[in-house]
This record gives structure tokens, sequence and C-alpha cells, in this order.
């Protein structure tokens, strides 16, 4: 690991440098991060896990919530550390992080003190859900225009930011290799899940989101969150992460046993190998979406070699008739940082213009990302054939080119559900570095 106090420290004086300018910009005096408050559900005395507000995350590493930051330009930091002296729930102790001397610390137990401690507030501007504190200041609150040019700074990753993302798939990749050895194993999803955490020393909460172990046809549910109990799988889509310092990896992979049928296991080592192809292809400059229509070609390519489709090499028909896009629904890929599906895929400027709107076509209805791959703008790699019973109907009842689809073959591969390959890639000049690749093949 390199070292995160030096690495941290640069990353603190990005965040510093790009804050100054929107704070002149919008004519603030300060900035007011709040590490946010848990959410409680309605109508009950119960909270959902607590996860930091991401602005305040991308600031400092700080566990738990009430702590607030406050930034005034060409002075250090001011961290507010929310510590109790509480009997009824746990909040992590301070200790001496890396990250301690890049700050003024206090450290409190009292959420109303906190605010007392700020100082000056005059012409300063609030982040976070803890609204009820700063409206007493009489400090504005979420200003929009401030949000955007701070989400749009976050998605160029300074090298810490780089570090906390390979650890992140480091921690991954070692879970996913316990979960491939428990599905060979014939274990059930939920035995798989629970082995993925032991791995990895973790509890559901602390991963990035909500992991996807899917056996068979539950493969072919996008955001599946079961854990089946049944045993002796013939295909396991396990998509989950791992997290590091608030920064998570997001990682997919799909293995079939010998009980499989052998068109299907083709499809995932072509997948794999398109795959690879694309995250190949990830470099400064590229317009992601043309990356997004490429898959889709590919797909098109595969699933005619395969037999699935005909459409005698017509790869422009296959895409424009949504032909690929009933077995790829989803797009190529996300930015990735902080939060999983990071800020700013749609943006087209620091002032928080929004980026063309999407072609029309139906291909790229689902693309979370439709900007230009820059330096250091890390995106995930996730291209995908599946076979959804739902989609499958719906297009062999409305399109005319349903015709062009092998349905017997399509019956025979319905019971495997779906296949998905996905890495964490960041563009370089005229390169790229495959974080996941690193640790798991």
């Amino acid at each position: 690991m390199l070292d995160l106090e030096s690495l941290f420290k640069e990353h603190l004086k990005i965040r510093m440098a790009t804050t100054d300018k929107a704070l002149s910009a919008l004519n603030y005096k300060s900035l007011i991060l709040g590490a946010g408050e848990p959410f409680g559900y309605f109508a009950d005395d119960t909270f959902a896990p607590f996860k930091t507000n991401p602005h305040f995350a991308h600031w400092c590493p700080a566990v738990g919530p009430h702590h607030v930051i406050k930034y005034e330009p060409g002075k250090k930091p001011l961290l507010i550390y929310y510590s109790p002296d509480d009997f009824w729930h746990y909040h992590a102790p301070l200790g001496n992080p890396f990250w301690a001397s890049c700050f003024e610390i206090i450290e409190v137990g009292n959420k109303d003190k906190i605010w007392e401690l700020l100082g000056d507030t005059s012409f300063s501007v609030f982040l976070g859900n803890e609204t009820k504190y700063a409206v007493v200041k009489n400090i504005k609150i979420n200003c929009e225009l401030l949000e955007a040019r701070l989400n749009w700074y976050r998605r160029f990753k300074s090298d810490y930011e780089i570090e906390c993302l390979s650890q992140a798939n480091k921690l991954g990749a070692k879970a996913h290799l316990a979960a491939k050895d428990a599905f060979f194993n014939g274990d059930s999803e939920y035995q798989i899940h629970n082995k993925y955490l032991q791995a990895i020393e973790c509890v559901d909460t602390y991963l990035p989101y909500t992991g996807i172990v899917a056996l068979d046809k539950n493969s072919a549910i996008l955001h599946y969150h079961g854990r089946e109990k049944r045993r002796n799988g013939n295909v396991l889509l396990i998509d989950s992460g791992a997290s590091f310092n608030n920064y998570g990896s997001d990682i997919t992979r799909t293995y079939a046993n010998k009980n499989c049928h052998p068109a299907f296991i083709e499809l995932i080592k072509q997948t794999e190998d398109l795959q690879q192809d694309l995250c190949k292809k990830v470099k400064k400059g590229l317009y992601f979406p043309a990356l997004h229509e490429t898959c889709h070609k590919e797909i098109a390519k595969i699933l005619e070699n395969l037999g699935i489709i005909s459409i005698n090499g017509d790869y422009e028909t296959a895409l424009n008739e949504g032909l690929t896009k009933v077995f790829l629904p989803h797009g190529l890929g996300h930015k990735l940082g902080i939060q999983v599906h990071d800020i700013g895929g749609k943006q087209l400027d620091e002032q928080g213009n929004p980026a063309p709107i999407n072609p029309p076509n139906v291909l790229y209805r689902s693309l979370r990302f439709v900007g230009t791959l820059e330096n250091n703008v890390v995106v995930t790699i996730e291209p995908g054939i599946y076979f959804i019973q739902t989609l499958l109907n719906q297009y062999k009842e409305k399109n005319k080119y349903s015709e062009n689809i092998n349905w017997a073959l399509v019956e025979k591969l319905m019971p495997y559900g779906g296949i998905r390959i996905e890495d964490d890639v960041v563009p370089l000049e005229n390169s790229q570095r495959n974080l996941t690749r690193e640790f798991l093949p």
C-alpha cells in the first residue's frame, strides 16, 4: 500500500483549491459540511444503516454521524468531531488517524456544541441533511450551484482516491475468490454471501452497496437481492464490492459448472473476451456512449455466432431495432468513487449544465454516463447477456424482428439466467489501469 498520509495531504490541497474557486465564483465566505445524521424509518424508532454525506467523505474519512467540517479559504480546515459519552450507541473514537494532521480538530460530546464552535458563519453555505442547525444560524442550505461545482471536481480522482479504490478492489477480489470456491462447492446463495463477508471480515452494512449473489434464473434479475438456500446451482452471477476509506469497488463475475448448457458456457467465455477488449479501449478522450455502442455491436456478433439470433451481419439493424437491448438492457458502465454510481455522469460542466440528452435510440436510455473520458475519471465496464422472460415476451409480441431470434435455443438457455462481467478502470492519457484485474483474474 502507498503512503496514505502523504497522498491524503495532496488530496486535501486539491479539495481546498477547487473549493476556493467555487466559493469565490458564488461569493461565499466558507463551506460547512456535515457528516450527516441517521435516517429513521417512518413511524418507527429504528434507523437505516448510516452512510456518510459524500461531500463530507470527500474531505475526511472520519467514521460516524454528526461530525462537521468548516473550511474558509486561507485557513486550515476545522473538524468538529462528535464523540459523546454514550452507552446506548457505539461511536468510533478519534484516535490518531493518518489524516488528523490536516485538520484543526475539536472533539465534543454534544451536537448543539458543534455548531457553537463554528465561529463566524456569515456568508457560509452548508451541504448536508442536518439542516435544522444551519437554519438557526441563517446559513445558506444545500446550494445547488455550489454542489454542482463540487460534484464536477469529484469526477477527477486524486492519487489518494485511486489508491483507496485500488485497496477496495483488493478486498473485493479476495471475497470474490471465496465466493467462487463456495459456488463450485455447491453452496447456496445464502452460504456464498456469508463466505464472501467472512473472507474480508465484514458485515453487510459495511459493503458499498447491497451485493447480488444470484444462482441460475435469479441472475436474470438485474438487482436481485435474495439469498435463497437452495444448493447446487449451475450458474453464479455475483456483483459485489468492498469499501476502503469510504471508496467502494464494484466487481461482477459469472461462473458456470459442467452441468450448464454448452452454449451458455461459451457465452460466458465470449462475454469475458469482449469485456477485456472493451476495458483496453478505455483512455482519455473516448466518448463513452461510443464505447457503449461498440459493446452492443459486439454483443450482436456473439449472439449470431452462437445461433441465438440471425441477422446476417446487419448489426446496425440489430442495434436500431432493439434486438441487442433485449439481451443487454443496462448501460455499459458508470462512474465510480465515493458513491458506487458516482455523481456527474450527465453533467456537462462545473456550472451544472446538463450534458446533451442521450440520443433518441432505444440503445442509450439506460446509460448513466454520457460524457468523454478524462484522466482519472474512474468508470466501470460491465457488458452482459441475459435471458429475461419479461423483455423477451414483450419483444416477441411487438417487434417484427422477433423472428430473428432462435426461440428454441432461448428456451433452453432461459433457466441459466444471465451473464455480467465487470471491472473498475482508470482512464489514462493513452492507456488505462484496470484496478480489478490487478487482483482478480
